[in-house]
């Protein structure tokens, strides 16, 4: 019951490592209906292992959920010479200086005095 007020929290920590013990059926029974997570192992480092991994699984799950509105920034230069379609669509080519583009990361010019360099 301790350990589900981390639910309120941190729901990745609602977790209880259960070392060299025998978890009991009521135990669990009891863990699965508030929603805490038991890792039991004989062995400390593969208790440990398991936390990490869970810890890992989550982080993963969440960077899924929002990878559709994260916006990776990026600074990117116009090459003139590589202007191949100035009106839509526009094709040129570009040089990242700084960040990293991804498919479907959204452009924009930061200020109207912009101006490309020979």
């Amino acid at each position: 019951m301790k350990a589900s007020t981390m639910l309120e929290h941190e729901p990745q920590f609602a977790t209880i490592l259960a070392f060299d013990v025998k978890i009991e059926r009521e135990a669990q029974e009891m863990a699965d209906s508030l929603g805490v997570k038991i890792f039991q192992a004989d062995i400390i480092y593969h208790l440990f292992d398991k936390f990490m991994a869970y810890r890992e699984e989550l982080k993963l799950k969440k960077r899924e959920e929002f990878r559709s509105i994260a916006v990776f920034p990026c600074k990117l230069k116009i090459l003139p010479q590589f202007i191949f379609n100035s009106r839509d669509p526009i094709i040129m080519g570009v040089m990242v200086e700084n960040g990293i583009v991804k498919v479907g990361t959204p452009l924009c010019v930061p200020s109207k005095d912009v101006s490309i360099q020979q």
